[in-house]
């Protein structure tokens, strides 16, 4: 297992690395597929014309930058007129290669195992608490970025942890690292309040064209 100092947490944009990450659009615009507006809505919102105004070139740069400059781990999907390859999870929708499990499970599920490889390597005893967002990069497999909480047994303190997992070609998972969130204040929620607020999130829905749609808050 590598040490910490020598794992490297930028995002690679080198379009010939297989380790790239760079967003791209799913559909040329004026060719995606009828449900494409119900799945943008589900992301950020309706569509805007005083928001959504931006050109196809100035979301490339608008939705890479983000991801470069969080590492992955910290995207607005609010002003996005188009579909890219790099979506946020529904947490508590069935997740695809998760069934019957929903996206929080799947994806606490992968959280859980990275963060005892953590632990391994640092020596530490964090417990899994609950997943804050997950961010999916589709590629030839898929990449994860996981936002996490977790709890230290010693003085009952959760911090946010961060996790990149990549799901190597739908069939092998590689868990390519987990760490603290950088430069986050400490904290003194316990794990009952944690999970009383995933609950709250999980009970609270939107309505969209006479569905009821699970919305994250």
């Amino acid at each position: 297992m590598a040490s910490s100092s020598t794992i490297d947490y930028e995002i690679i944009t080198d379009p010939w690395d297989p380790k790239c990450v760079s967003a791209c659009t799913m559909y040329y615009p004026g060719n995606e597929p009828e449900d494409t507006e119900l799945l943008l809505e589900k992301i950020r919102g309706k569509l805007d014309e005083r928001i959504h105004n931006h050109t196809l070139a100035e979301e490339y740069r608008i939705m890479n930058e983000q991801i470069v400059k969080s590492q992955g781990f910290d995207v607005d999907f609010s002003k996005l007129r188009y579909l890219f390859d790099f979506q946020p999870a529904f947490l508590d929708e069935l997740y695809p290669l998760g069934k019957p499990d929903t996206g929080r499970v799947y994806f606490g599920r992968l959280a859980a195992e990275a963060l005892e490889i953590y632990n391994k390597r640092e020596g530490t005893g964090f417990e899994f608490v609950d997943v804050q967002k997950a961010y999916i990069y589709l590629n030839s497999g898929k990449v994860y970025f996981i936002t996490f909480v977790a709890k230290d047994p010693l003085d009952k303190k959760t911090k946010v942890f961060q996790a990149k997992v990549i799901h190597v070609f739908c069939r092998e998972i590689v868990h390519s690292f987990c760490r603290l969130k950088p430069n986050q204040e400490g904290t003194c929620e316990d794990e009952d309040s944690i999970a009383e607020k995933a609950s709250v999130r999980r009970t609270k829905k939107r309505k969209h064209g006479g569905l009821e749609i699970n919305q994250e808050w």
